[in-house]
């Protein structure tokens, strides 16, 4: 059976979460609409959740845990939608995105974002994108998310695009990338529709872990994409500004956090990464998204002593 959206939900210890999320995808507005979770071997109560709704969406079980880049490639398999939606367990979604996002698809756009709710303690902070370029290829001008993104599936299918499932940290940002590589036009909508969970103890980008280091595995892979298809000098200031950006926002995050000794080890990596890759980078990663030049982000040394300065804050 074809469906005109198929949602991919991996969903892993969830059971907190995941029923409000389905119940918003059950009430589109667009009624063509195909779920599929994939339960990726919860040890809590989420397949008991899910099988709530067992004749209104697709249930699939990983017999061993695969993380959610293994999680989203098997959902991709098993989806009949010509357009295909992601969505985190442990977000909800607006009942008109999915119509709106379909509505602005076309033979030449094959990529619709949409805007978005933080939810921070239950209080709502809109986040909204202003940038108006229809060029996929000016690849920083929207999210590194999936979620808040709608696909096409037969441009998924004919790259073969799937999920690095050697990471899980910004595996999205891979297959995102290469997604707007191949894509000819895209839509940036001001409407926030899709309701993100900033503070859900299940949300990856709220972990702090060993995982982080993905972020930087993966930029070197996209880096070595682009310089086999021969694009890297063509698009070296969009890399470096989107590696910035990964960069800044992290060391932004220190403060959430007291494993002083790995937020050591990530600057110093992810500042061998901007040596290895950037020869101008010091500029970037100083200036970006602050009015002041902030220059010790760009040095080891200065680096450890904002992060000592942040430990006695706590």
């Amino acid at each position: 059976m074809k469906y005109k959206v198929s949602v991919i939900i991996p969903a892993y210890n969830a059971s907190k979460t995941i029923e409000k999320c389905i119940k918003s995808l059950l009430a589109q507005t667009l009624k063509d609409i195909e779920v599929i979770v994939i339960d990726d071997c919860s040890t809590d109560n989420t397949v008991d959740v899910v099988k709530n709704f067992k004749d209104s969406i697709v249930l699939i079980k990983n017999k061993t845990n695969l993380g959610p880049s293994a999680s989203r490639n098997r959902g991709l398999k098993e989806a009949h939608g010509e357009y295909i939606g992601f969505v985190d367990a442990d977000d909800y979604v607006d009942k008109e995105m999915y119509q709106t996002m379909v509505n602005c698809m076309s033979d030449e756009i094959d990529l619709v974002c949409s805007s978005r709710y933080n939810v921070i303690t239950g209080e709502l902070k809109p986040i909204i994108n202003q940038n108006k370029t229809d060029n996929p290829k000016e690849f920083s001008k929207t999210s590194s998310y999936v979620w808040d993104k709608l696909f096409k599936k037969a441009l998924i299918d004919q790259y073969q695009l799937t999920f690095p499932e050697e990471y899980s940290y910004a595996e999205d940002f891979y297959f995102l990338m290469k997604y707007k590589y191949y894509a000819n036009k895209m839509v940036i909508l001001d409407n926030p529709l899709i309701y993100y969970l900033y503070d859900s103890e299940a949300s990856i980008t709220n972990s702090y872990k060993e995982n982080l280091f993905h972020i930087i595995a993966v930029l070197e892979d996209i880096i070595s994409f682009f310089k086999e298809e021969g694009k890297f000098k063509e698009y070296e200031s969009e890399l470096l500004e989107i590696s910035a950006g990964f960069y800044v926002r992290r060391i932004k995050e220190f403060r959430r956090y007291t494993d002083t000794k790995l937020q050591k080890r990530f600057v110093k990596t992810f500042l061998k990464y901007f040596k290895r890759n950037f020869r101008h980078y010091k500029k970037v990663v100083n200036r970006f998204q602050t009015k002041r030049v902030k220059v010790y982000r760009s040095h080891y040394w200065t680096m450890c002593l904002f992060i000592w300065k942040q430990k006695l804050g706590r």
